[in-house]
């Protein structure tokens, strides 16, 4: 515990998910957390529950495709809490679909959630990091910015473009004492991974057996992963993008013997 005591963080989708469970995360580790949402009623709960129990979390309705809504959480953060320490770039919207068959405006709305909203974040948050002499960006990645995945070309394009974004905002501001790195997740159970499924029977099942670990993993693991970035334990690692998948990626895809299970 306390890892970022004193420091101060927004977290972009912070309402549920990967998102919440950082939120959470982070401010039982001592840090102040405004969890930017465009659910406002989640997220109000989300933070009225943490105050509820001692930690400093408030709200910031953000929608991340518009710029002034990002500085706005910024703002929020500088003004109840002194400054920004830690950005986590967490929010996503996609529309899914072949090709194509997906319309202009889910093209372009995914777009500017997934990939825009990231540029929007680093955008506010370097002059405030500045002022504090520095900071950590996690950006939110995936494995899908690392492969093309059948029905996901705007979520795919987006999360890709997201890995070389991070290696540029790593390489211009390191000497101003912010890192900037990102986080390729696999499969995670979130309500996003549970739609998916939805369309696709077995699809779980699958999933779990294809990775390495046999298991689709927790939000809360994720949000270990992303502490770990914006702590202080990661200061030699900036520009980086860490897969953090259950082992779903290690795998050859053609099929093989199963894995080792001790003799009894």
């Amino acid at each position: 515990m306390g890892r970022l005591e004193g420091r101060v963080a927004v977290v972009t989708g912070g309402a549920a998910g990967i998102g919440a469970a950082t939120v959470r995360r982070f401010a039982r580790e001592g840090a102040s957390v405004v969890c930017a949402d465009i659910d406002d009623e989640a997220a109000t709960l989300l933070a009225e529950t943490a105050r509820a129990d001692g930690l400093a979390v408030e709200f910031a309705h953000a929608d991340v495709a518009e710029l002034a809504d990002v500085e706005a959480a910024v703002a929020l953060a500088v003004d109840r809490f002194g400054g920004l320490d830690v950005l986590h770039n967490n929010a996503f919207w996609t529309g899914g679909g072949y090709l194509h068959e997906i319309t202009a405006d889910d093209w372009d709305r995914s777009l500017r959630v997934c990939l825009t909203g990231v540029w929007h974040g680093i955008k506010a948050a370097v002059p405030a990091m500045i002022e504090r002499g520095g900071g950590s960006i996690v950006n939110m990645s995936s494995i899908d910015g690392l492969f093309g995945e059948r029905f996901a070309g705007p979520y795919a394009a987006a999360k890709a473009a997201i890995l070389n974004l991070t290696r540029v905002a790593a390489n211009e501001y390191g000497r101003v004492g912010i890192r900037v790195n990102a986080i390729c997740p696999g499969a995670v159970d979130t309500r996003a991974l549970e739609l998916l499924a939805s369309f696709l029977p077995g699809y779980l099942a699958d999933v779990a057996e294809a990775a390495a670990l046999g298991r689709i993993i927790s939000p809360d693991e994720l949000a270990n992963v992303v502490l770990f970035l914006a702590s202080d334990e990661s200061s030699a690692i900036t520009g980086a993008a860490i897969v953090a998948d259950a082992g779903l990626t290690i795998r050859h895809p053609a099929p093989t013997f199963p894995p080792f299970q001790p003799r009894v």
